[in-house]
């Protein structure tokens, strides 16, 4: 008589280590919350003309300072606020000294300061001139402005 003997092999449960997916899984969720926090802190809500034929091309952002004309309402009546990207409101007198450091740092690396002036649609011409004169004075060369024109006044 033959005894067949069966060995039983213990199984072992199949699991995941769920501790590194998670670790991931956090890791991106800060990620993705600072970089939006990036993101959004160089818009300012703005009503602004939209171009037709637009032939605007990226330019690296330390080689761009944007300048914000903005019509405000407040109890003592419209105002404009000029800022320089998402920063507080500041006078002509203070952008034209932040231009004048931005545009010697940009010569002492051999780069080219470029600036951007984004007017609010509703602002007259003459407040958008004298940030336009601001930046003559700083002598900068490149200047992109977004404005409406044709309209108004």
């Amino acid at each position: 008589m033959v005894v067949s003997r069966v060995t039983s092999w213990k199984r072992r449960p199949v699991g995941f280590n769920m501790t590194p997916m998670i670790d991931v899984v956090f890791l991106l969720i800060i990620f993705f919350m600072v970089v939006s926090k990036f993101a959004s802190a160089e818009h300012v809500p703005m009503e602004l003309p939209q171009p037709e034929h637009s032939q605007a091309r990226q330019v690296k952002l330390r080689d761009r300072v944007i300048i914000n004309c903005q019509a405000a309402e407040t109890p003592a009546g419209p105002q404009v606020l000029y800022r320089v990207g998402p920063n507080p409101p500041e006078t002509l007198e203070q952008i034209s000294s932040r231009l004048a450091r931005a545009q010697a740092a940009a010569r002492a690396e051999g780069r080219e300061l470029i600036v951007v002036l984004r007017a609010d649609r509703r602002l007259p011409f003459a407040e958008v001139r004298a940030a336009l004169e601001v930046v003559r004075e700083n002598e900068i060369q490149q200047l992109r402005l977004v404005a409406l024109v044709g309209e108004g006044e």
